[in-house]
C-alpha cells in the first residue's frame, strides 16, 4: 500500500476530516488533499504529527512514506523491477547480483506502464480553432490534461439511475459508488483547473421509495470536505417545464442545482458581463411572453447601462432534442457560468459534454474548449453542430 492510500485509509478509520488534519500539521486542505492523491508529500516531520494523530506506528508510517518517495521516481520506468532489485541489495549490504529474470518476476511492461501518461490536451487543442471532442470515461481521459490549465469547467453529469439505454458516462450499482465515481472526476477537476478557476456543477437527485436521497448535496460536501473546494454559490434551476410525475404524497420535482465551486477566494468573477448577459436574455424573455410570435434570442452585447445582479434561482425551460432519453443542456445555463467565470481566450471542460452545448457556447464566445464524453454518438453529433458555425473574424 503506498504511503497515500495508507493515510486515507487511516483517516476514514479514525473517522477525522482533512481539514482536521491538515490544521493539525499546517497546512491548507488543498495540499493535504493532495497528499492523500499521491500529488504531493508531506514533510518527515509531519508524517510523524500524522502517525501520532492516528497513534499508529510512526516507523511504519515513515518507512511507507519513504517508500512512496523511491516509487515516484522510478514506477513507470521499464527499468524499475532492476532498480528496485538494486535497492534492496544496496539498503541490505547485500552483494550485488543479476537482477531477477523479467520472463518469471516482472510483468510484461506495456505501454501505460512504460511510460507515464502524457498530458498533451491542451497543446492539441491549440492546433485548430475547433473545440477538441474527445470520446472516452471522464475521469480517465482528463489525466491526460495537463495541470492547472482549465478557466472553466461546467458540466452535467449522467444522472443516478436515469440513463438505462447504454449510453451512461457513469455506471454504478449502488448510489455510493455512483457518487465515489463522480468524486474521482472531481479530484481530476481539481488538478487541472487553475487557482483562479470556476467549476459549475449541474446535479439532479433522485428519489427512492418516495424519498429523496440528496445525491447532489452528498457528492458537494464530499467536495468540500474531502477535496479543499469552496462552494460560492448553490443556484436552484426552476426548469419550468418537466415530464409528468404521478404521486399523492409529494410534490412535483421541477428544479435541480447549478453549483459554483472555485478553489480558492481569488477566482476570476467577471460581474459586468454576467449583468449585461443576464439582462438581455431577461429582455428576450420578456418580450417572447408579449409576443404571439417566439422571439429568437440573439446575445450581442446590449449599450444600456449594466442590470442588476442575478439572483440565485434561475427560471430555464428544458431544451428537447430528438436523441430518445436524452435532454439537452439549455443555452442560458451554460452561458451565464461561462461569461462570468471565463477570462478572454480562456479554455472551458465539460467532462460529461454530451452533444457539446457547452463547447459550441464557448465557440461562439471565441474561448477555447475540450468536451468529454463516452458516448461516440454524441461525441459526433456535437462535432457536426459545432463545425457548421463559419469561423469568427474577431
Amino acid at each position: 500500500m503506498l504511503f497515500s492510500d495508507k493515510i486515507k485509509q487511516l483517516r476514514i478509520e479514525s473517522g477525522k476530516r482533512q481539514k482536521d488534519l491538515a490544521k493539525a500539521i499546517g497546512v491548507d486542505v488543498p495540499a493535504y488533499s493532495r497528499y492523500e492523491h499521491g500529488e504531493r508529500r508531506p514533510k518527515r516531520d509531519q508524517v510523524l504529527r500524522l502517525a501520532r494523530i492516528f497513534k499508529t506506528d510512526a516507523d511504519e508510517l515513515v518507512a511507507a512514506w519513504l517508500a512512496d518517495e523511491a516509487y515516484a521516481h522510478i514506477a513507470h520506468d521499464k527499468m524499475a523491477m532492476r532498480a528496485a532489485h538494486l535497492l534492496q541489495a544496496t539498503l541490505s549490504g547485500d552483494e550485488v547480483t543479476d537482477a531477477p529474470s523479467r520472463q518469471h518476476h516482472e510483468p510484461e511492461t506495456t505501454a501505460a506502464t512504460a511510460q507515464p501518461i502524457q498530458r498533451d490536451m491542451i497543446a492539441r487543442m491549440r492546433r485548430s480553432s475547433l473545440p477538441l471532442l474527445v470520446e472516452g470515461d471522464a475521469a480517465t481521459v482528463m489525466q491526460r490534461i495537463e495541470d492547472e490549465s482549465i478557466d472553466c469547467i461546467v458540466t452535467t453529469p449522467p444522472y443516478w439511475r436515469r440513463r438505462t439505454q447504454g449510453t451512461e458516462s457513469i455506471t454504478a450499482a449502488t448510489m455510493e459508488e455512483f457518487i465515489n465515481q463522480l468524486l474521482l472526476t472531481t479530484a481530476q477537476a481539481w488538478r487541472v483547473l487553475k487557482p483562479q478557476g470556476s467549476l459549475w456543477l449541474n446535479m439532479g437527485d433522485d428519489t427512492t421509495q418516495g424519498f429523496v436521497q440528496g445525491i447532489p448535496w452528498r457528492v458537494v460536501i464530499n467536495m468540500i470536505d474531502q477535496q479543499g473546494w469552496h462552494l460560492v454559490n448553490e443556484v436552484v434551476w426552476n426548469k419550468t417545464t418537466t415530464s409528468p410525475q404521478g404521486s399523492h404524497d409529494h410534490l412535483r420535482k421541477v428544479h435541480e442545482f447549478l453549483f459554483h465551486l472555485v478553489k480558492s477566494d481569488d477566482f476570476y468573477y467577471n460581474d459586468e458581463e454576467l449583468r449585461r448577459t443576464y439582462a438581455l436574455i431577461m429582455r428576450n424573455d420578456d418580450k417572447s411572453r408579449k409576443s404571439s410570435t417566439k422571439v429568437k434570442e440573439h446575445y450581442l452585447q446590449p449599450e444600456e447601462a449594466h442590470g442588476m445582479v442575478p439572483g440565485d434561482v434561475w427560471t430555464i425551460g428544458v431544451q428537447r432534442s430528438g436523441i430518445a432519453h436524452y435532454c439537452v443542456a439549455p443555452d442560458m445555463l451554460y452561458r451565464l457560468p461561462l461569461v462570468a467565470t471565463c477570462p478572454r481566450n480562456g479554455i472551458v471542460l465539460d467532462p460529461y459534454c454530451g452533444t457539446g452545448t457547452a463547447c459550441k457556447i464557448a465557440y461562439e464566445l471565441n474561448l477555447h474548449s475540450i468536451g468529454i464524453d463516452i458516448n461516440g454518438k454524441y461525441i459526433r453529433q456535437a462535432r457536426a453542430s459545432i463545425e457548421q458555425k463559419p469561423l469568427s473574424l474577431f
